[in-house]
């Protein structure tokens, strides 16, 4: 074993320093640094293996199913034994829940360093969970849980949450930027070693982001993201890291007092067909193997005021001012003295441009005071010279439109004349924001 060095590391950011200093140069915070000892870098062994990549198998990987589907989905078709999955989420959306019931399905080890066994042994209750199957912990100390591995050999384990660990080995309370780095790496270790998937709950900033070093995401294989409206029962699962799967896919839940259901009928989450008024445009987005429909609702009103209002939920601000703009300019409708408001239905967000058509069909509707008919969609992105540009995937977003009943869809020219169009629908080929607006009114 090597000599130790002395080591001054800040319990904030997690940055180490070769002597103490009063204040952190990279937080700013007082007082931060505390003094450890790290041992000398090892000398490398003497045995050097190098494998070609050619000599190394093939074989398919082997995934642990888990009792719901949309979690499987996400994560691509099952966990993957070894793997480190890391679930984020606002406080009180349900990540708790999702853990117990992902853990209802086999034996699992539920490391909680937030809630005691009683209150556990409570949800499982609620949510008529067995749990025979599931060891309960609130020792959230890294060496302690390794020695709870070995000796009880579960096919999953869970932390609840990765603020909560600690090692004994590193300074610094739990919560820490040093502990939840170096806890979690030792986690990550004890995953990759015995082949068990390991599931960490992490909290989020009020900014959004995952709470701890940036460290964290990088050394993990999937990070999940569990959203929602605290207002409405719906929840969505996202991927924005995935080493074994898509990070496209999203899986859907409705949170209930018995616990999290899957959604089977996605459409009905962000459209009311039956109901559609002045200011109601339909569009379709992709989401992974998943194709949505989803209303968007525009309210034009006039205003006294010079300098009029534009306010969006579910659409990004600078896009609804430059279809703003557009309609101005190419679709000659006057809106400069009109406060426009656009929101998605059932709280879905627009991340891609496909539904500029649908957006801006909308505000037109709303200002002539004249509905769309209930049996008809938009695709198409708008340039800046009023155009309507080709969207990705327009025939498997026209399938769906057909697959609900809709008897026409508005889709740009140029996707018009390449796509396969079904028997039972009516595809109209526009190629300005004009010609759209004359087709409809």
């Amino acid at each position: 074993m090597g000599a130790k060095k002395k080591l001054f590391v800040c319990i904030s950011c997690g940055t180490d320093f070769s002597k103490w200093q009063g204040k952190c140069p990279s937080c700013g915070e007082w007082n931060s640094l505390v003094e450890t000892e790290q041992a000398a870098a090892k000398k490398p062994g003497k045995e050097k293996k190098i494998i070609p990549l050619s000599s190394i198998g093939s074989d398919e990987i082997k995934r642990i199913k888990t009792s719901l589907e949309e979690f499987n989905l996400i994560c691509g078709g099952g966990i993957v034994p070894g793997s480190v999955i890391l679930l984020s989420g606002e406080p009180g959306i349900g990540k708790s829940t999702l853990a117990l019931q992902i853990a209802s399905g086999f034996k699992c080890l539920y490391i909680s360093g937030e809630e005691s066994p009683a209150q556990l042994k409570q949800r499982a209750n609620r949510l008529d969970i067995c749990s025979e199957n599931i060891l309960v912990s609130t020792n959230t100390c890294t060496e302690d849980i390794s020695s709870f591995v070995e000796s009880e050999k579960p096919e999953c384990v869970i932390i609840d949450s990765v603020q909560t660990l600690y090692s004994s080995d590193i300074p610094g309370s739990a919560g820490s930027v040093s502990q939840i780095k170096e806890a979690s790496a030792r986690i990550i270790e004890i995953a990759k070693k015995s082949g068990i998937p390991a599931i960490l709950i992490g909290h989020i900033t009020k900014e959004g982001s995952i709470a701890g070093p940036k460290l964290l995401e990088h050394i993990v294989d999937t990070v999940l993201h569990f959203e929602g409206d605290f207002t409405r029962e719906f929840r969505m699962i996202r991927a924005s890291k995935n080493r074994f799967g898509s990070v496209n896919e999203v899986g859907l839940f409705r949170m209930t007092p018995i616990g999290l259901l899957e959604i089977k009928d996605k459409n009905n989450l962000f459209l009311n067909i039956s109901a559609l008024s002045p200011g109601s445009a339909i569009s379709a987005a992709i989401e992974g193997s998943r194709t949505l429909l989803f209303e968007v609702q525009a309210l034009v009103t006039f205003t006294s005021f010079s300098n009029p209002r534009r306010m969006s939920d579910g659409l990004d601000f600078n896009r609804l001012i430059l279809l703003t703009a557009v309609l101005e300019k190419h679709g000659y409708i006057k809106l400069n003295s009109h406060d426009i408001f656009i929101n998605c239905a059932g709280g879905f967000h627009i991340h891609e441009t496909a539904a500029d058509l649908a957006v801006a069909m909308s505000v037109a509707s709303s200002l002539k005071e004249k509905p769309i008919p209930k049996d008809t969609g938009f695709l198409g992105e708008i340039s800046l010279s009023g155009e309507i540009r080709p969207v990705t995937q327009c025939e498997r977003r026209v399938i769906e439109f057909s697959k609900s009943g809709f008897k026409k869809i508005l889709v740009p020219a140029a996707d018009g004349y390449s796509i396969h169009i079904p028997d039972n629908i009516d595809i109209v080929k526009v190629k300005t924001i004009y010609d759209a607006i004359n087709s409809i009114f």
